[in-house]
């Protein structure tokens, strides 16, 4: 995965975009990063965004899934605890960006997979939300993981949020 950030100096605002290696273009983008990065159209909102209904929420994120929850988690606006299970968190995404969420979510559950195996998701966002005492879980993830989390944690009774991958 790679991690690009706007060239900004100090004072100016700036963007983060990140790619995850998922194919040829992707792994060739990752291996060789471009000086500069034209994105079209405007930042649209995403499932994360209904954080502001809730007083506290619980992230639940798999591998680069950690993108999309990146902005909620650095702005902490409505408190949050993620839990994050990808393979080899540092030597995929590396210090800086595991530091940084570190930083702003020293709570959280970074699970290794590469070290663990696949844990129970469910039974991960459900102890989260407990134990923050959240309001609300949003997962994002692959479609069959957030399936599972969601209609896991909603048979329970927890209010659970995830893509809906109508198109």
């Amino acid at each position: 995965m790679a991690l690009l950030r706007q060239r900004s100096r100090p004072g100016e605002s700036g963007f983060r975009l990140t790619v995850s290696r998922a194919g040829d273009w992707t792994g060739s983008f990752i291996d060789d990063l471009p000086e500069q990065v034209w994105v079209k159209g405007i930042t649209t909102a995403g499932v994360a965004n209904i954080e502001v209904l809730f007083k506290k929420v619980v992230y639940v994120a798999t591998g680069s899934g950690i993108g999309p929850c990146l902005p909620h988690l650095l702005a902490a606006e409505v408190p949050s605890r993620l839990v994050w299970a990808t393979r080899g968190p540092r030597a995929t995404y590396g210090d800086a960006l595991v530091d940084e969420i570190l930083a702003v979510q020293p709570h959280a559950l970074v699970w290794d997979t590469s070290r663990h195996g696949k844990p129970d998701m469910v039974r991960l966002a459900h102890e989260a939300w407990r134990d923050f005492g959240a309001e609300a879980v949003i997962c994002i993830s692959n479609k069959k993981l957030t399936w599972q989390v969601v209609h896991g944690l909603e048979r329970r009774g927890i209010p659970a949020y995830g893509a809906i991958w109508d198109s």
